[in-house]
């Protein structure tokens, strides 16, 4: 138990009875010379309480929390799925134990120990990550992902733009390009990170699969490919921010490009065919790709718009591209009172309208557009994607359902 926790336990009488019949059951279960961790089953979680979560301490980093009994304090840990299989692939031994009876953990966490109940979980799914790496250098792309933070002691959101594992070192990289040490060697930086661990670990758990596809896949084309695309997205933005033009195209060796949520505008004022670029591992930037005659056409047209040299040349052979689904939604102005798309328990995508007041059936849409429309945070791209996925679901029977509607509210 770690002095700076004695100050944050509370006496819980119900805590101290669970705990002994916990213990009783571990004697019971495990010998008195191993050296396997215990971790007990409620429900579908776990977790280690005593000296159990002590050593998962000592050996690991992981954070405890900690109660007070009438005897004294006393550690104890919630562990996910994550955390037993790190703990395996580090080579400690775990112990399942599935007491009979009730023990109403939930109730353990006091407001002051959740943080730490929510840093260890965060740590256990970071630690399962990294150990699958094997400690090789990859890095994985996290868009932009918004994380609580305090700097210089004023709360703050920051947005992390991907984490970087090299070795056994792990760095988090912010928007505006400062760097944040998770882990130095097998050391947790926590007090100075602990906000972003937090967050990162739960956006970790929640995409762990995707994580660990891009952490197998690193040195792959399509790896590769991303991180070019990256590079471009970059510094397509910089000529964005740089310029107060309307719309940046980039000049390539054979062809001229706009990327982003200017493709997507350039798309739908020029009347121009919107491309998904492939950026590898599942995902895709919305590109409009102009012959010498289109440019043409589109500065006869706009005072507005600029030619920006690309210092990364690139040939139409080596892209990946393939006809934009965003294309149907370039156009269309469907109008509903309100719509949007959910991701439902199952998993699966749907779009949802309503009309003149009437609520529309949900409609399954592909998992591509739905994963598409919910990473957005906002823009051109995101209103196209829903506008794509109304017209797909609803644009064939649309002036039905808005003639039904309007027969009923005139016999109203």
């Amino acid at each position: 138990m770690r002095q700076e926790e004695m100050s944050t336990v509370g006496y819980d009488e119900t805590f101290s009875d669970d705990i002994r019949a916990l213990r009783q059951f571990r004697e019971k279960q495990v010998k008195g010379d191993s050296e396997a961790i215990a971790i007990f089953q409620q429900d579908d979680n776990w977790f280690a309480f005593g000296d159990d979560a002590d050593r998962l301490f000592e050996r690991i980093g992981w954070q405890t929390s900690a109660k007070l009994m009438d005897e004294g304090a006393i550690s104890w840990m919630d562990v996910n799925e994550s955390g037993i299989m790190a703990l395996k692939l580090n080579s400690i031994e775990v112990m399942k134990l599935n007491p009979k009876f009730g023990i109403n953990i939930a109730g353990w966490s006091s407001e002051e120990d959740y943080k730490a109940d929510r840093l260890s979980l965060a740590q256990q799914t970071i630690d399962y990550v990294r150990y699958s790496n094997e400690n090789k250098d990859a890095i994985v792309n996290l868009g932009k992902y918004p994380v609580h933070s305090v700097e210089d002691g004023i709360d703050t959101i920051n947005n992390i733009n991907f984490v970087k594992f090299s070795g056994h070192d792990v760095n988090l990289f912010t928007e505006s390009g400062s760097q944040v040490n998770l882990v130095a060697g097998q050391m947790w930086n926590v007090a100075m990170a602990e906000d972003y661990i937090i967050s990162t670990g739960n956006m970790m758990d929640a995409q762990r699969e995707d994580v660990l596809h891009t952490l197998k896949h690193y040195d792959s084309v399509e790896m590769q490919r991303l991180l070019k695309t990256e590079d471009i997205m970059e510094e397509y933005n910089t000529f964005l921010s740089k310029y107060r033009y309307d719309h940046v195209l980039m000049e390539q060796q054979d062809f001229y490009e706009a990327l982003g949520d200017d493709a997507v505008s350039m798309a739908n004022k020029y009347h121009l065919l919107l491309w998904d670029r492939d950026a590898g591992n599942g995902q895709s930037v919305p590109m409009v790709m102009l012959s010498m005659d289109q440019v043409d056409r589109v500065l006869s047209e706009s005072d507005d718009v600029l030619i920006e040299e690309s210092r990364i040349m690139e040939s139409r052979d080596e892209l990946a591209l393939k006809p934009s689904p965003l294309n149907e939604g370039l156009h269309e102005t469907l109008h509903f009172n309100e719509s949007g798309i959910k991701k439902t328990r199952s998993g699966d995508f749907m779009v949802w309208a309503r009309l003149n007041g009437v609520d529309l059936p949900d409609k399954e849409i592909s998992p591509e557009m739905g994963i598409r429309y919910l990473r957005l945070t906002g823009g051109a791209e995101k209103e196209v994607v829903l506008r794509a996925a109304l017209q797909q679901s609803y644009g064939a029977e649309i002036s039905q359902i808005a003639s039904r509607s309007q027969s009923a509210m005139v016999k109203m």
